[in-house]
């Protein structure tokens, strides 16, 4: 299980605690608040182009500068983050957002979207415990995106970029992805039925999964995707755009084609020389591991 992986089942189950304690009522709004921030950021984010949306650079663990206590934020590339600090945690989103200047130029902005997390109740006491809380997509901080960065090494908020965060080059990522190289996953590998293909494709990769029914049955996946430097792992590099297909031949020879949906995410990930895969769209790929 990948640090991510583990931070976004910690995550959900806290979200699960908080939302146990709403009313029905204030859980409908805050469910909706979320929906309706997470809309207006797509709409911004529109016009970027699939570089300028990239959340490559900043993928990893990093922690706040000159504090001895330094809070730690992991921004995993999938868009998911959580920030841990001494007495609770957070967790939510983060997206490239535009901010467009009188002269029609734009900067690009890291913006984090808080959506829960855990908080330290009397802190100290015989009687401490945490406590679950929700937050409605509110905005907690945006960093500047370097032009042009492929890894980015600091974080500086805001204009005066008075919160700064700096890369941990002693994270879980490095360790766990140490000796894995983008063309190491190129090829074909198998787990039982299925077979997945890694190809290159532009500046980035494509990887299609196929599965096997019956002989004249079965369905494809198709993901564009980028490699994560840091991470040492693919994910599709355009938000929305992973397929699956249901195909079936009849006895004539002919083939019929079923889009199932056009709107899944995936990511890969080469440990240990097994690929696994994680499908965002249905869970697919739980519990598979892929041999070449």
């Amino acid at each position: 299980m990948t640090i991510c992986e583990s931070l976004r089942q910690k995550s959900h189950r806290a979200l699960a605690l908080g939302l146990a304690a709403c009313l029905v009522g204030g859980l409908a709004g805050t469910e909706f608040a979320i929906h309706r921030a997470h809309a207006a950021v797509s709409v911004a984010a529109q016009s970027l182009t699939a570089s300028e949306s990239s959340l490559q650079p900043i993928a990893g663990v990093w922690r706040e500068a000159g504090d001895p206590e330094p809070r730690v934020l992991t921004i995993c590339a999938d868009g998911t983050y959580e920030l841990v600090y001494p007495e609770g945690k957070a967790f939510g989103t983060v997206r490239v957002t535009p901010e467009e200047h009188p002269d029609g130029s734009k900067s690009l902005w890291y913006s984090f979207y808080e959506e829960g997390g855990l908080t330290l109740e009397d802190a100290g006491s015989a009687s401490s415990w945490y406590s679950a809380y929700t937050s409605a997509g509110k905005l907690w901080a945006a960093f500047a995106k370097e032009e042009g960065a492929v890894t980015q090494v600091d974080l500086r908020a805001g204009q005066d970029g008075s919160m700064h965060f700096v890369r941990g080059w002693d994270n879980d990522y490095y360790k766990t992805s140490k000796g894995v190289k983008a063309d190491d996953y190129l090829g074909t590998w198998g787990c039982g039925r299925y077979t997945a293909t890694v190809s290159r494709e532009g500046a980035g990769y494509l990887v299609e999964i196929q599965w096997a029914s019956s002989a004249a049955e079965g369905s494809r996946w198709v993901y564009h995707c980028t490699y994560d430097n840091d991470a040492a792992i693919l994910f599709s590099n355009s938000r929305g755009k992973g397929t699956r297909i249901d195909y079936a031949y009849s006895k004539d020879g002919s083939v019929s084609d079923k889009m199932v949906y056009n709107d899944g995410e995936g990511i890969f990930a080469l440990r240990n020389g097994t690929l696994t895969w994680q499908d965002k769209k249905e869970n697919a790929g739980e519990g598979m591991e892929f041999l070449k």
